[in-house]
């Protein structure tokens, strides 16, 4: 009879591996001790360290691209109501991936394989349809951004992406109250943004700065 197959139990278990001690600092002999077996049994599964952290960041990548992608061709929506849903699905897709989430944002400009390119241009893909959303808000008159809307997307994509130094998954509910927190916060930035560019370069000129 066979055995059945670790492979989602070594995926979890090298996920927390390469959150906890880097990639670098990994090995498949502590990925193999996280799930009770050798490190020769997970060559069954994979040829190398850097194939099995693919497989730990593929998931989380698509996912997050084909939910943009449907986010961004969806109408009917004002550009604040769409930008609260990417906003709830990035955090929802934290706490489904998690960790392995994270692990891709630690490692995604870092690995040399070809493979990695990849998903460095589906991450400019996300960049781009952010900017895209940012620019619409402008255009509507829902936003008034302080700069040009790529600086407001890279606003956007730093805040959520600093998550992966404190975010813990709680619970639906309370992921999701988390992910408006976050939208109000940024929105609150983003609409009153060009009031506050002038009030800063008004302080600049008074102080000589």
């Amino acid at each position: 009879m066979p055995r059945p197959s670790r492979w989602s139990e070594i995926v979890a278990a090298a996920s927390e591996e390469f959150r906890d001690r880097g990639y670098e600092n990994a090995t498949l002999e502590s990925i193999g001790a996280r799930v009770g077996i050798l490190k020769g049994s997970i060559y069954n599964y994979v040829a190398s360290k850097e194939e099995l952290l693919l497989a730990v960041v593929e998931e989380p990548a698509r996912q997050l691209l084909a939910e943009l992608e449907r986010l961004r061709t969806s109408s009917g929506r004002t550009v604040t109501v769409r930008l609260r849903e990417l906003i709830r699905m990035q955090v929802r897709i934290f706490a489904d991936c998690h960790p392995a989430a994270f692990v891709y944002l630690q490692h995604l400009g870092r690995m040399p394989s070809p493979r990695f390119a990849e998903f460095r241009e589906m991450d400019e893909q996300y960049m781009d349809a952010l900017e895209a959303l940012l620019a619409e808000g402008v255009r509507t008159g829902e936003l008034a951004l302080a700069g040009e809307p790529r600086t407001a997307a890279y606003v956007v994509v730093g805040t959520l992406g600093w998550m992966q130094h404190w975010f813990v998954p709680r619970g639906p509910e309370a992921d999701r109250a988390l992910a408006d927190q976050l939208f109000a916060q940024l929105l609150g930035g983003l609409v009153a943004g060009s009031g506050m560019l002038g009030i800063s370069r008004s302080f600049g000129d008074e102080h000589g700065l």
